[in-house]
């Protein structure tokens, strides 16, 4: 799940948006599923806070989240290279697409062009603002 799902869910910017964060976090833990970020994950969450809150503020949040997730640290350099090259994303993205590549996992994300090249690239990915996407994506969680 990349970080644009998680500010989704923490602020309201539109409450569509907002809903279907919150829906696909309550179901995530109810049925105790473990959500897998890159190391770089973190840093991009602190920069997105930081952006929003006071910094006091913005470190609980952020402690809170962290406690959340299980952090993948080591993502080998190849990986992320084969990533890049196959797909043509943001170097950014390769992270969270390699991440789901490692885990054998799906990629969540409220970001289009990174679930469609984690789908290039083979990975299960859902985009959460597509109406057709969400469901999918709600009746495999379930």
């Amino acid at each position: 799940m990349d970080v644009s799902v998680f500010i989704d869910r923490l602020f309201i910017y539109s409450e569509e948006r907002s809903n279907r964060a919150r829906n696909v976090f309550r179901i995530v833990d109810q049925r105790g599923y473990n959500i897998f970020e890159p190391q770089v994950f973190g840093i991009e969450l602190a920069s997105q806070l930081i952006r929003r809150k006071p910094r006091n503020i913005a470190e609980r949040i952020y402690n809170e989240v962290m406690e959340r997730i299980i952090l993948v640290e080591e993502i080998e350099y190849d990986l992320l290279l084969d990533v890049a090259l196959k797909t043509g994303c943001r170097a950014i993205d390769t992270y969270y697409i390699a991440t789901a590549s490692v885990v054998d996992g799906i990629l969540i994300s409220a970001d289009k062009v990174m679930v469609a090249n984690a789908r290039r690239y083979g990975i299960d990915a859902y985009y959460i603002h597509d109406a057709r996407e969400y469901s999918g994506l709600m009746s495999k969680l379930q």
